[in-house]
């Protein structure tokens, strides 16, 4: 994230002091920034879209349609969350067939580049016929990474697996 001039962040790092000649000045040397306040968030958020808009990554032709009955369904989410489990019991119920679940962070610094590992495992070592990232509900702070460019990317820049992979 690139902070703007105005947008309120919280910043986490090291403060430092030193002088110079009888002036004592502080740095912060940040290790972590986030976006604060929904607002903020949301307006990052829009910009994302309608600049990945713009160079045409939601056209028509990067959209693949959903397969009716999937084989196997690779899911990219949290092992311990409900979020998990509602997945479970909607295949199971509706029509049951095999998951493969790839477990990641759904929040925090680690929680998109955890999602591209997943995307590209999929895409690369498994069989699965479409794949879903899900995570639980939460404020627009909470999807963060699931709107993070860099994983808007690795889901229409995948290389051509040996099978279609249609991501949900």
């Amino acid at each position: 994230m690139k902070p703007e001039e105005g947008m309120e962040v919280y910043a986490q790092g090291k403060l430092t002091t030193y002088a110079k000649g009888s002036i004592s000045n502080y740095q912060l040397q940040v290790d972590q920034i986030d976006a604060q306040g929904e607002g903020a968030l949301l307006k990052i958020f829009e910009q994302r879209k309608k600049k990945l808009k713009e160079e045409g990554l939601f056209d028509e032709k990067h959209k693949k349609k959903l397969p009716f009955l999937p084989k196997k369904i690779g899911v990219i989410t949290s092992p311990t969350g409900a979020v998990i489990m509602d997945i479970v019991d909607r295949i199971k119920n509706r029509f049951s067939t095999h998951l493969e679940l790839f477990p990641i962070s759904v929040q925090g610094a680690k929680s998109a580049e955890e999602i591209i590992l997943g995307v590209n495992f999929f895409n690369n070592h498994s069989d699965v016929d479409l794949v879903i990232i899900a995570r639980g509900g939460g404020g627009a702070e909470d999807f963060l990474p699931f709107n993070d460019e860099n994983v808007v990317l690795s889901l229409i820049h995948i290389s051509e697996p040996t099978r279609p992979l249609y991501i949900s």
